[in-house]
């Protein structure tokens, strides 16, 4: 026996054959990992999907589920990865693949490989024998495409199609259901998002702020399952949860709506529907300025002589022509504060002061006409406006002129004799006070002709204290101290006058009504008071007949 391997070499083409055929089948056994692994994991998540959707799994059951995805995953990459490569096959074991598949290779095929390895042995005198071999084995392989009808892709392209199958499957459920299908996945990566419900509730109101002491309307839309109600859950800080029942709008489909009255302080909400619950919102309260203290001032004309007088918020009666002196103190610091006249709809800023500048102050001029009410909006550092300012209620009083009103005489016109004392009263009034008081008189005389006129023109003065508003007098007018004294047939015309201290441009003063005396002799008086004797004996004896016809009448009725 002698070794002749030195000269014994695989043909290049029946070796390349071999290899392609080694790499083809490794290639196939690598690429059914991916399709096993899209396959399996397309049908386990649809799996744990369903039963999450159905029977909303706790996270420990996610996570055994997900620890069994990674196992398989892993198992399949070493069944089909890894111990395909590591176990490859060598040009040996292809070419019994390839005699296993081919019949007619018989044993040549592997006893070329086997012959053609290093140290092999054949018996002395045989080299031309396996050289025979070799190319015989070449040439017949060259007739076959071995490649193509051992390393079959059958089973490969069928599993393809199962994957695809699974992958179509899969992703069509999850596009019917896409609304949940997001959630469902990050579930299965152990998220705690919350499982979606049928019906979606959707905040159409979201976070708000609100001034205290309005109102907030809540609105929120039911998706998906219809509702035909729901709750409002309403989380106060240090106190159990409010549960409001609340019904849909008639006017919008699905829209539910709930207002909260008179907000004071910040809370959560949320609307849920059916098993839809939606996300917490929270309302946020903003505190508004407001005024803290106010104080209200009236400096009155210096006419008048009244103080500086405080007035209450509840009552302004203001005098024409003073002035009102504001004083007031704000809630917190404030940036802008006016004096706004509602009637008029003008508004007059207010100078801003004091250390924490929440004071402010003005002083303003009262108008005779305009004024019925007064707000003083405000606004803080942080842009908020105060809202339902206080209105104060305003009354303008008008200085009016002095009344004047003698009561005795009653009658317009009288007659004495010359030289008589006339008893005269009078009242005379103002509202803020008085300066001047007189009883005026004209003296009216028969001239050359005998006609009456006016001959002299004088009045005497009133004394009153100057604190006195209101003057009642009764005095004797004694007609002989006039001068030049007053004669038979002179007419004398009297009126009482008053001014006060109020500044009326173009007026006169207060008059009352004019009296008259006409100066008789003593046999007209007499002849007068004799006549007006007989008037009275004549209303006497009315009187009498009167009473007695009564009296008939009611002895009539009783008969």
């Amino acid at each position: 026996m002698s070794n002749g391997r030195e000269n014994i070499v695989l043909p290049a083409r029946l070796a390349r054959t071999l290899d392609e055929v080694r790499q083809r089948l490794l290639m196939i056994k690598i690429a059914e990992f991916p399709l096993l692994l899209l396959a399996f994991l397309a049908l386990a998540w649809l799996f744990q999907a369903t039963a999450d959707r159905l029977l909303n799994l706790s996270w420990g059951v996610r996570a055994f589920f997900l620890t069994l995805d990674l196992a398989a995953a892993l198992a399949l990459l070493w069944f089909f990865v890894i111990i395909p490569v590591r176990k490859r096959m060598d040009r040996k074991k292809a070419a019994l693949f390839v005699e296993r598949s081919l019949p007619q290779f018989r044993t040549s095929l592997i006893s070329a490989v086997e012959l053609s390895e290093k140290n092999a042995e054949f018996p002395a005198g045989s080299h031309a024998l396996v050289v025979k071999l070799l190319n015989d084995t070449t040439r017949q392989a060259a007739k076959i495409n071995i490649v193509k009808k051992v390393v079959l892709t059958k089973h490969l392209e069928r599993l393809a199609k199962y994957t695809t199958v699974a992958c179509v499957v899969s992703i069509g459920i999850a596009i019917y259901a896409w609304k949940v299908s997001p959630a469902l996945l990050q579930r299965i990566f152990l998220s705690q998002v919350p499982i979606p419900a049928a019906t979606q509730v959707i905040s159409m109101t979201r976070d708000m702020s609100v001034v205290a002491g309005t109102d907030a309307v809540l609105t929120a839309k039911a998706e998906g399952k219809p509702a035909t109600n729901g709750r409002l859950v309403i989380k106060l800080s240090g106190s159990k949860p409010q549960i409001i029942p609340v019904s849909p709008l008639r006017t919008e489909n699905g829209v539910f709506q709930y207002t909260v009255r008179n907000i004071r302080e910040p809370f959560g909400y949320h609307f849920e529907f059916n098993d839809g619950v939606g996300r917490e919102h929270r309302v946020q309260v903003k505190v508004p300025p407001s005024i803290a203290s106010i104080k209200f001032t009236q400096i009155y004309p210096k006419y008048t002589g009244l103080k500086d007088a405080e007035m209450p918020a509840s009552n302004l009666r203001l005098l024409q022509g003073s002035k009102l002196n504001i004083e007031a103190t704000a809630s917190e610091a404030i940036l802008n504060a006016a004096l706004k006249i509602e009637d008029l709809g003008t508004t007059l800023p207010l100078r801003i002061g004091g250390a924490s500048g929440s004071e402010f102050k003005a002083e303003i001029m009262v108008p005779e006409s305009g004024w019925k009410s007064l707000s003083i909006p405000l606004e803080n550092t942080r842009g908020a406006t105060s809202v339902n300012d206080p209105v104060y209620r305003v009354e303008l009083i008008r200085d009016r002129p002095p009344l004047a009103q003698i009561t005795q005489p009653r009658k317009e016109v009288i007659t004495v004799v010359a030289g008589a004392k006339l008893p005269l009263i009078f009242k005379v009034s103002d509202d803020f006070g008085l300066k001047r008081v007189a009883l005026v008189y004209q003296i009216f005389r028969a001239n050359v002709s005998g006609t009456l006129e006016m001959a002299e023109k004088g009045e005497i003065p009133v004394n009153f204290e100057a604190t006195e508003k209101s003057v009642l007098r009764t005095i004797e007018w004694d007609l002989a101290r006039l001068v030049p004294p007053v004669s038979i047939g002179c007419r004398i015309s009297f009126w009482i006058e008053a001014e006060d201290f109020a500044p009326r441009p173009g007026a006169g003063p207060t008059r009352s009504s004019e009296k008259e005396i006409g100066i008789i002799s003593e046999e007209q008086k007499r002849m007068e008071l004799l006549e007006q004797m007989g008037e009275r004996a004549k209303d006497i004896e009315r009187l009498y007949d009167l009473q007695k016809e009564m009296n008939e009448r009611t002895n009539q009725s009783i008969r």
